[in-house]
């Protein structure tokens, strides 16, 4: 199965925030290995210069620009 984003897409809060770049699902750590969370998402970002990053539910955010 397909997410609504993939690696590079420019995205925003629904609620409004920075413009933030997917790095991919968001994964947790189990007995047989990382394992992708299907609806959630690592995000990237810069607040001036500090670099930030953070994990978002799919309902949460959306498509600025396709990476």
């Amino acid at each position: 199965m397909r997410g609504k984003f993939k690696a590079n897409d420019e995205v925003q809060l629904k609620a409004g925030s920075h413009t933030m770049t997917v790095v991919g699902y968001a994964i947790t750590h189990a007995p047989e290995g990382n394992v992708p969370i299907k609806d959630k998402y690592e995000c990237f970002w810069f607040d001036g210069l500090k670099f930030q990053k953070a994990i978002f539910k799919e309902k949460d955010i959306k498509l600025i620009k396709a990476g």
